[in-house]
């Protein structure tokens, strides 16, 4: 990247960054800071500017900056310094991004983990174990925070009286619930049922 272009990702993350885009503004800093530090050229007063202009504006963005207890300083030399923050601070905020779910992605992520519970349940009727400890697999791959899938499993286990995956779906639930009275009393339950 020649220095056109670096001036020219600087300038967008700086306006990406006043425009409230802190994901899209470092991104473009990153980059930019990245093939600047790999040139090994001085830098111009000019990116001087630019660079310290974008960091004041990212010093605005104080959620990131308590969370990760950083500052975004900028001191001539120091590129590098400043290339590891923003590329920490970046990582912060697309793992969060990634965590926030979307209306319809939680959708179909929950008829999908529905779906597959309703077959464990119809399977285990059937007295189908293994399809069911399948079906079960499959919910489980579309479980997300619904801490009352653990003990729902269990229930469907212990109604066809296979104790032993009772209990371990039991135990699963009283570790994602652990203030839960109800499922703790159950796990007690069949942990005494096993034992005879």
């Amino acid at each position: 990247m020649d220095i056109n272009q670096i001036r020219t990702q600087l300038s967008s993350a700086k306006v990406s960054a006043k425009k409230g885009d802190l994901a899209g503004s470092l991104k473009r800093f990153i980059y930019a800071m990245h093939a600047l530090v790999q040139s090994n050229t001085p830098v111009s007063t000019e990116l001087k500017s630019l660079i310290r202009d974008t960091t004041m504006e990212y010093n605005a963005f104080t959620q990131v900056k308590d969370a990760l207890n950083i500052s975004f300083s900028y001191t001539a030399g120091e590129e590098k310094k400043l290339l590891v923050t923003c590329m920490k601070a970046y990582e912060h905020l697309t793992k969060n991004q990634k965590e926030e779910e979307s209306y319809e992605d939680a959708l179909k992520r929950k008829k999908a983990l529905d779906t597959y519970l309703n077959s464990a349940k119809d399977f285990l009727s059937r007295d189908f174990l293994e399809q069911a400890d399948t079906a079960v697999e499959k919910a489980l791959e579309n479980y997300k925070d619904e801490h009352a899938i653990f003990a729902y499993i269990g229930e469907l286990y212990l109604q066809k009286n296979y104790i032993t995956r009772a209990k371990h779906f039991y135990k699963r639930a009283t570790e994602a619930e652990p203030n839960n009275q109800a499922v703790a009393k159950k796990f007690i339950e069949i942990s005494k049922m096993q034992q005879k």
